[in-house]
């Protein structure tokens, strides 16, 4: 099987932490060059560093997703100097406000929508054209279990991601016969640095549980008893990446365990 991305460009959304984290550091191992879309100029450094000892290629570039007028111009950027984009990983999201439809902010919403669906949609927008002149594509959007499990108090969230499930079908319609794939990944609880660091040892104090017993509370909601990890979902990302896939579209693939929520 070849994995191998020499030559193909890929632009990762969110890519200098976390999920997205792993996501570039594994395609640049792969061969690929990697512009790291981000906000964080520390985060984006240390991935950086981490990319030089893979003898990975990585860049990045500060964009913010949730204003349409910086991304249209940091798009233009980067397409004016990479020419073309065979790869975008739309990453980067946002949980937004959690709790009752009555007592959410509309422009709460707005801001999720802006972030988890429409940014994906323009940025799949700006490098469509350029995947099409080269008769090769990749579009990956990480979404997430949420609009099959729907769990109350995140509707903002469940509707961004149900939003992103559809056009990730609906655009595999219209250019898989170009050689672009589409497929969305969805996870459902997935071990990163700010469920361990974080939200673990938060709901522990909260509830005046251990830490253990939280981390067993998550895993006992997935059929295997597991969490996803951020490698998992890179080494399916590369997968979908690579020439293996090119029949693989129009998929929302779940990375779960069988997560029920």
């Amino acid at each position: 099987m070849n994995m191998k991305l020499d030559g193909k460009t890929a632009l990762v959304t969110g890519g200098a932490g976390g999920i997205g984290r792993a996501v570039t550091l594994t395609l640049a191992a792969a061969g690929a060059r990697v512009i790291v879309v981000c906000r964080d100029v520390e985060k984006a450094e240390e991935t950086l560093t981490l990319a030089e000892k893979l003898d990975g290629q990585v860049e990045y570039t500060l964009m913010d997703l949730a204003d349409e007028q910086n991304r249209e111009e940091v798009m233009n950027g980067i397409l004016a100097g990479a020419g073309t984009i065979d790869i975008l990983v739309n990453n980067a999201g946002i949980s937004g406000y959690m709790g009752p439809v009555s007592e959410t902010p509309l422009d709460e919403v707005k801001s999720v929508l802006e972030v988890n669906l429409n940014a994906p949609f323009h940025l799949a927008q700006k490098v469509i054209p350029s995947m099409t002149k080269k008769g090769f594509g990749r579009i990956i959007n990480i979404s997430s279990v949420a609009p099959r499990v729907n769990p109350a108090f995140t509707v903002s969230y469940n509707m961004s991601k149900a939003g992103l499930n559809s056009f990730t079908t609906s655009l595999s319609r219209e250019v898989g016969a170009k050689g672009i794939t589409v497929n969305a990944l969805a996870p459902g609880l997935v071990m990163t640095e700010r469920i361990r660091t974080k939200r673990i040892p938060g709901l522990a104090a909260e509830r005046g549980l251990t830490e253990d017993e939280i981390l067993n509370g998550m895993k006992s909601k997935s059929d295997t008893k597991e969490l996803t990890t951020e490698k998992e979902l890179a080494e399916t990302v590369l997968f979908l990446c690579s020439s293996s896939a090119k029949n693989i579209s129009g998929e929302i693939i779940e990375l779960s365990g069988g997560y029920q929520g």
